[in-house]
């Protein structure tokens, strides 16, 4: 945990209620719809409780018998009264369901929500309330929820549905999720943005009242994420050891990846620079996300790559610093990213970023500083990318000592104080009139 909050300066802190209905932030990041905003909500929300704001983070349950419990150990926590709680609601079957197939529940989803709420002792105390809700399907039950408590809200989208159709064509989003996020993004009294660039689209493409839209940057657990500690490659030993660590789906960009990486082999043959150990390694690291079905592995065969390519399942993020560590680079070919958290917590380790040149890409990653930025997602341009670190590794290595003091500007704690400051203040003014 990072900077605690004075809590003398403050007065007494609203609670704070975090929507977060289709992923749970105890889930393991990597698999399933599991990804950077778990580690997102888990963070603020533990940070917020560590500054005296109660914090109760709902999400639907997805298994039978599910029952509050703490976000973090108590011993993780100075005072015991301030934990954060997440909270499962009942909506829909009580078995996992795919995010895109969530939207029929909300409205019920936002009805347990308040019972559920009521029967923890949440509501009718003497703090006032925020409801800070996460996602499109989050906010269309946050509003419902803010406004049944006649209480401000605030949203955070993510990820845009017009972003993404954008940068990715393949990309296949809810026909309904547009027109929300649009709705959304007009209706609530704070949108947070993770990047100038995020608040840009949000003004632009859903038309945002932009004296509404704060720009709020994520942050990196530095405790964990550290250029000491163990480093253990999973990989097929080589002299280029490339990581990739997230949910396994295209939009996240592996096959670009192992494409790659079959067309550097193609080069060095062709050279006759190819021996019989691979130059290169690419370990992936995660699960497979929705209802796609990415056969990495196939495709590394069909590549010649086979030898060099290794897959596991996603890590705790205890585990997960010591692949970086080891790696040489962390290879984030993603569509498009509201931020990247991997790509903070990769430079955290001291290990620079190959990171497609896109959305909140550009502001984690500094361009021949921490890492680069590839201008497109043709894999012959990684190729060659990783051609040039194959023959100067000193020159990416020197990276390395920049990219952890890149991350260091990025605290939970600070952005949690930001944050808090924008409850405090909105809790204050009172919801606005919803249109």
């Amino acid at each position: 945990m990072t900077a605690e909050l004075s809590r003398s300066a403050l007065p007494p802190l609203p609670t704070i209620v975090m929507v977060s209905l289709h992923t749970s932030p105890l889930a393991q990041p990597g698999s399933g719809d599991a990804g950077g905003m778990n580690v997102y909500v888990r963070h603020l929300a533990q940070c917020l409780a560590h500054a005296g704001h109660p914090v109760w983070v709902l999400t639907r349950q997805d298994s039978p018998g599910q029952r509050p419990q703490p976000l973090s150990p108590e011993a993780d926590l100075p005072d015991a009264g301030s934990l954060a709680w997440v909270l499962p609601v009942p909506a829909g079957p009580a078995s996992p369901v795919a995010k895109d197939e969530l939207l029929p529940w909300v409205e019920e989803f936002a009805e347990a929500s308040l019972s559920a709420l009521e029967a923890a002792g949440v509501l009718g105390a003497d703090r006032s309330v925020v409801v800070h809700s996460h996602y499109w399907l989050s906010g269309l039950a946050g509003v419902l929820i803010a406004g049944r408590l006649k209480t401000p809200w605030v949203h955070t989208m993510h990820t845009l549905a017009a972003v993404k159709h954008a940068q990715d064509p393949e990309a296949r989003e809810a026909p309904e999720r547009e027109e929300a996020e649009s709705q959304l993004a007009r209706t609530a009294d704070c949108l947070v943005a993770n990047t100038p660039a995020e608040r840009g689209d949000l003004v632009d493409l859903t038309g945002a009242e932009a004296d509404r839209v704060v720009v709020v940057p994520p942050g990196v657990d530095t405790g964990v994420f550290t250029p000491d500690g163990p480093a253990a490659w999973p990989g097929v030993p080589a002299p280029l050891r490339l990581l990739f660590a997230g949910r396994i789906q295209s939009h996240k960009g592996p096959q670009v990846a192992v494409a790659a990486l079959g067309l550097l082999r193609e080069a060095l043959v062709e050279e006759g620079q190819f021996t019989s150990e691979p130059p290169a390694s690419l370990h992936l690291t995660g699960a497979p996300s929705g209802t796609e079905r990415l056969d990495l592995i196939s495709q590394a065969r069909t590549a010649g790559v086979q030898d060099w390519v290794t897959v596991s399942e996603p890590m705790a993020p205890a585990e997960l610093a010591a692949p970086p560590r080891a790696a040489d680079a962390v290879l984030m070919p993603s569509h498009s990213e509201s931020f990247g958290l991997v790509a903070l917590e990769a430079q955290a380790c001291g290990t620079p970023v190959l990171a497609h040149r896109v959305g909140g890409l550009v502001h984690a990653v500094q361009d021949g500083v921490t890492g680069r930025l590839v201008e497109d997602l043709d894999p012959a341009t990684w190729a060659r990318n990783l051609r040039r670190i194959l023959d100067d590794p000193g020159g990416w290595t020197e990276l390395g000592p920049a990219a952890a003091r890149r991350a260091q500007q990025f605290g939970w704690g600070e952005m949690a104080q930001t944050m808090s400051g924008i409850y405090c203040s909105i809790s204050e003014q009172g919801p606005r009139a919803r249109r």
